[in-house]
């Protein structure tokens, strides 16, 4: 008797190119948490490099000092022991030590949805959106002043994109509200349209308090006063500057143990020296200087290494990004960060190129590496920014997020995990044959980027010779149908009294009761 086999059924491929690109635009959102590092660090410096490193920046900051440009900030380092003349602070490397040991290395960075709460620092890295950037190509692809609908729009598209880890802060800049009370809008509109870990306003000390008061009404005072929810960016202004309005802003937020990125605004050869190392030892000084008073201030708040680093176009004096010397300086001052102990943050996809091209990629490409390889904790500036910062394109937001969904994919590294497997997978498929059809392929597709066009010619043509632009705010626009599928939701009772509280605030501010 002859045994008659049957046919294994044919897998669909279920209508091609087109259809599958549908389903992952449409498909369920999956919230990435922080990632973690599995991939080494790139170390610039050998081990007497950063200790020649660290005494450079030891020596600006007892020899040449720094200026905290406000009287209260000046007798607070008078008091811890600091030499103090007029504004200008020397500070002994042994105070500075000293004061930096209570940093702490790793901290949980809470958002109101505990399931959106991440942790910072360590082996532990978090994406965010751009900041404070008044202008944007909208949906429509026209360029124009960003409102507080922008602004409010853009939050939506964070909360539901999978690349960012944070929500908030002024992610467009509200260019249709006073400038006195923007920070109120920001805020209620943080809480009340995302879930995810926001950011507060630095810009002055009663927008601190204003902001961390807000705070209090979602988080509570007592978890407020022992855990972070709100995180800011504070510049010192290079050539070793701290001004008035960041230090009251800083010292609302350190006495509240809320975080602060301590960041050096820096133009490679304007406001440093014309050299990597040089340039990386003043900024390491000015930052430590802000550490430091931040833990005058309360010693164990939590304070991150930043730095804000662009080149300068020699011919003008104008910003450039994604130039090599910003990004050995990166590198340099990533390991200064993990010999001190402290978390550090930079600022990523930034361009100086005025629309969605090449030289947009190659900038923003060339800042993200260096801070991916250099072990950042917190990577800041991630969305769609243009212009150095002056404007943000809702295309190449969207381009932005595939890239750092590839960046994830990459901190996650290599594992010898299912190897057996698949040695019996490549037994079975045998010489010449494919491994779309097999079980594992399925369960582990590789990285596939949702606006990146991968079809051939005559496909892009036929559907309409798109550029990634226009893709990109495709996908925006399908993000936003997808948040309100998703939207978060809030206690109402929080939600009205932040809505009291703004409303009182706007009378008191234009009352000049700051």
């Amino acid at each position: 008797m002859t045994k008659t086999l049957a046919k294994k059924p044919a897998r669909s491929r279920r209508g091609g190119a087109s259809s599958r690109r549908q389903e992952r635009l449409f498909g369920p959102v999956v919230y990435r948490p922080h990632a973690t590092r599995n991939i080494p660090t790139y170390d610039l410096l050998q081990s007497d490099g950063i200790e020649a490193l660290d005494d450079y920046a030891m020596q600006i900051l007892e020899t040449t000092g720094i200026e905290f440009r406000d009287d209260v900030s000046a007798e607070i380092w008078s008091k811890a022991g600091a030499e103090v003349e007029g504004h200008r602070i020397r500070i002994p490397r042994e105070l500075i030590r000293k004061l930096i040991s209570t940093v702490p290395s790793e901290f949980t960075y809470h958002a109101r949805n505990p399931d959106r709460t991440v942790k910072v620092g360590g082996r532990n890295m978090i994406f965010g959106p751009a900041y404070g950037t008044p202008n944007l190509i909208d949906l429509e692809g026209v360029r124009r002043q960003a409102t507080v609908e922008d602004m409010r729009m853009i939050m939506k598209i964070h909360q539901v994109n999978p690349a960012v880890q944070y929500n908030g802060g002024y992610t467009l800049e509200p260019m249709d509200l006073d400038v006195p009370i923007r920070h109120l809008h920001m805020v209620e509109s943080s809480f009340n349209l995302t879930d995810k870990p926001i950011m507060g306003s630095p810009q002055s000390d009663y927008q601190a308090r204003d902001s961390i008061d807000m705070a209090k009404i979602v988080f509570g005072d007592e978890f407020m006063d022992q855990n972070v929810c709100m995180a800011a960016i504070f510049n010192c202004n290079s050539p070793l500057v701290w001004d008035q309005t960041q230090l009251d802003s800083m010292r609302v937020y350190a006495a509240n143990n809320q975080t602060l990125y301590l960041s050096p605004f820096v133009l490679f050869g304007a406001s440093t020296p014309v050299h990597t190392l040089a340039s990386t030892a003043q900024i390491v000084a000015e930052a430590l200087a802000g550490v430091a008073f931040t833990q005058i201030i309360r010693p164990g708040c939590r304070a991150v290494m930043g730095v804000a680093p662009m080149g300068v176009y020699m011919k003008t004096g104008s910003p450039v990004f994604g130039s090599p010397e910003v990004a050995l300086m990166m590198y340099a001052y990533g390991q200064m960060a993990r010999y001190y102990g402290i978390p550090w943050r930079t600022n990523g996809a930034k361009t100086g190129a005025k629309q969605e091209d090449l030289y947009a990629g190659y900038d923003s490409i060339m800042k993200v590496y260096p801070a991916i390889l250099g072990g950042c904790n917190v990577l800041t500036h991630c969305g769609g920014t243009l212009e150095g910062s002056l404007c943000v394109s809702m295309g190449k937001l969207a381009a932005d997020g595939q890239q750092l969904q590839s960046f994830y994919k990459m901190l996650e590294g290599v594992t010898t995990d299912s190897m057996n497997a698949m040695a019996r997978d490549l037994a079975k498929v045998g010489p010449g044959g494919h491994f779309f059809d097999e079980d594992y392929t399925r369960e582990h597709l590789p990285f596939l980027d949702e606006i990146q066009d991968n079809e051939r010619y005559d496909s892009w043509v036929a559907t309409g010779s798109k550029t990634v632009g226009e893709r990109g705010r495709e996908w925006c626009k399908s993000m936003l149908d997808r948040y309100e599928q998703e939207r978060p939701t809030i206690d109402i009772a929080k939600q009205e009294e932040l809505r009291a509280f703004v409303v009182r605030r706007e009378t008191e501010i234009a009352a000049g009761q700051l």
